[in-house]
């Protein structure tokens, strides 16, 4: 595995095998050096003793991105962000506590916020479920600190119906009419953004989003309200040109957490507010609507019934039915089929 020089490159690299061509990332030969002798050790402890874990941070980022269905744009820049830093390192450094903890402190120094941060952080514990649950290349569920309570379980903020109302006063056009179609639909931002006119049916009142923009990876279909089809038909009045249907100035709107966004949020009281919490807040309405859990997940297209549990307390009407059949003293079926075995005896 010697080091060696590639014309155009100020950096030393390594040959790994017959093929494999890796650059060790500095210019001083000492560093490059023992780059070379943690790989070589690494890659021995792998063929020679099966250690699973010792596979590398960029392996195992080639190998998510790879089985993805999605373009993961954000989590391309992320790992390209965390390469410098981890990509040589095995998986289960990097799910040492202290490394991510590094990270976090990494990210801080860079300037980002705590929610920037955390965006991060996600896509580190998504690679490294996978080296758990999918790979084995860890033994045990990787334990990744975040920021926001939000991943621990917490209710998700939400708004009721007059603040609802108070934020879209304060919203200019194009951003009351998405912010509404949001709350209806439940869709994600991104899902939302990247909406185009060739996949709403108006009259079937019915919308298709391609797995490339949904979160799972797959087709999602979305059942439009009336309301909803109404909003639609006032967005193509506003915006007549182009496939795309959310659009400011004849441009796609990419992001919705906008400036005017913040400042809409801000003037009637809301802050902090995310776009996201429009999702939270169609998903709580529904279900004090009556709408059931399972109901909501096949809407919202939420793929584990864990993510819509947060939710549950918003029907405490469904649970009283159920503390009343819990008192019940009589218990006719039960009851009758336990006299039937008595009398056989």
């Amino acid at each position: 595995m010697p080091l060696y020089r590639r014309p155009g490159s100020p950096f030393w690299w390594v040959r790994i095998g017959r093929k494999t061509r890796k650059s060790t990332g500095t210019t001083d030969k000492r560093d490059a050096k023992e780059f070379e002798d943690v790989l070589q050790k690494r890659l021995w402890r792998r063929e020679k003793l099966g250690d699973r874990s010792s596979v590398s941070w960029n392996e195992a980022t080639e190998r998510y991105l790879n089985d993805s269905t999605r373009a993961r744009k954000r989590d391309r820049e992320i790992i390209a962000w965390l390469e410098p830093r981890i990509g040589i390192h095995p998986v289960s450094a990097v799910a040492d506590p202290d490394a991510l903890e590094e990270l976090r402190k990494d990210g801080l120094a860079d300037g980002w916020s705590h929610t920037t941060v955390d965006r991060m952080m996600r896509t580190v514990r998504a690679v490294l479920r996978k080296c758990w649950k999918a790979w084995r290349y860890l033994e045990a569920p990787p334990q990744v600190p975040m920021y926001s309570k939000d991943d621990d379980g917490e209710e998700p903020h939400w708004l009721t119906r007059e603040e609802v109302d108070r934020l879209l006063a304060e919203l200019p056009t194009h951003l009351k009419l998405a912010a509404e179609f949001a709350v209806l639909t439940l869709l994600r931002m991104r899902s939302q953004s990247y909406l185009t006119w060739s996949r709403i049916d108006l009259i079937g009142q019915r919308a298709w989003i391609p797995r490339g923009q949904m979160k799972a990876g797959k087709t999602f279909g979305v059942p439009l309200s009336s309301r909803a089809v109404k909003i639609l038909r006032e967005v193509r009045k506003l915006s007549p040109r182009g496939d795309r249907v959310f659009q400011y100035e004849g441009r796609p709107i990419d992001n919705f957490n906008t400036e005017a966004f913040r400042k809409a949020a801000a003037r009637a009281g809301l802050m902090p507010l995310r776009w996201h919490d429009l999702r939270h807040t169609g998903a709580s309405w529904a279900v004090q609507n009556g709408v059931t859990l399972p109901e909501l997940m096949a809407l919202g297209d939420w793929k584990s019934y864990r993510s819509v549990l947060r939710y549950a307390h918003f029907a405490p009407s469904h649970a009283v039915g159920s503390a009343e059949r819990v008192a019940q003293r009589e218990h006719t079926g039960k009851r009758g089929a336990h006299r039937k075995r008595a009398k056989r005896a």
